[in-house]
């Protein structure tokens, strides 16, 4: 399998000194970078957490912790240390049930960015930032499927209960536990029908109600809310 080229001689530093810009990467350096990636594909988080655990790059929390604040404290130390992801497999309060494991700290650095997209995980900056602007150029169709691993289980109406997972209280300000922080919210001009797709927190309400934090004139989709409203 081909591999990707290290960064190049002729990459410069980037705005304020952060990371490479590409300086001319040849067209068969991107083209093997692609093909990496689509062989690594990841069909569901099984996978990712089984290629984390063959590339050295998580550690298995196996010693009781706590959703509330202590999850949260742990990821954070090992996010400042550079340290591997973390999967916690005994969280107090979540012996049994529908979930009992927290995956933290997955992104949390460069290398695990890297095998993200199929890269090896000691390429170059240039290498990423190359295939990356590539790729946000190639869209790609929404396709309706009716299998697949997101479907394994579904729940829907009452029967949804949030608390059925362990989501962590993240830190000790915070106003209850955010089962959404890294989701795309995805939401619709009624007027332009152009879509946007937004980050935004989301915490456990209720057991089956999700709030959100929703400025009308500061956010994209609150400018799209009070279109509808």
């Amino acid at each position: 399998m081909a591999r990707a080229a290290r960064e190049p001689a002729g990459a410069r530093a980037g705005p304020g000194g952060l990371g490479r810009e590409p300086a001319g990467l040849s067209r068969a350096t991107v083209v093997d970078a692609g093909r990496i990636a689509m062989s690594k594909g990841f069909m569901d988080m099984r996978q990712w957490i089984a290629l984390l655990e063959k590339e050295n790059e998580l550690r298995r929390v196996r010693a009781e912790v706590d959703w509330d604040r202590e999850i949260g404290a742990v990821s954070r130390r090992a996010l400042e240390k550079k340290g591997p992801a973390l999967l916690f497999e005994t969280i107090k309060g979540y012996r049994g049930g529908r979930c009992r494991q927290v995956l933290t700290n997955a992104l949390g650095d460069r290398r695990r960015l890297a095998l993200a997209l199929g890269f090896p995980k000691d390429v170059g900056n240039a290498e990423l930032v190359q295939y990356v602007m590539k790729k946000n150029r190639e869209t790609i169709p929404p396709r309706v499927v009716t299998t697949g691993p997101v479907k394994e289980i579904v729940v829907r109406g009452d029967a949804v209960d949030q608390t059925e997972f362990p989501v962590p209280k993240w830190n000790f300000r915070e106003g209850g536990r955010y089962i959404h922080t890294f989701s795309g919210i995805v939401t619709r001009d009624p007027d332009t029908r152009v879509m946007n797709v937004g980050i935004y927190r989301g915490m456990i309400g209720r057991k089956n109600t999700t709030p959100f934090l929703l400025i009308k004139g500061g956010q994209h989709w609150g400018a799209h809310f009070v279109k509808y409203a």
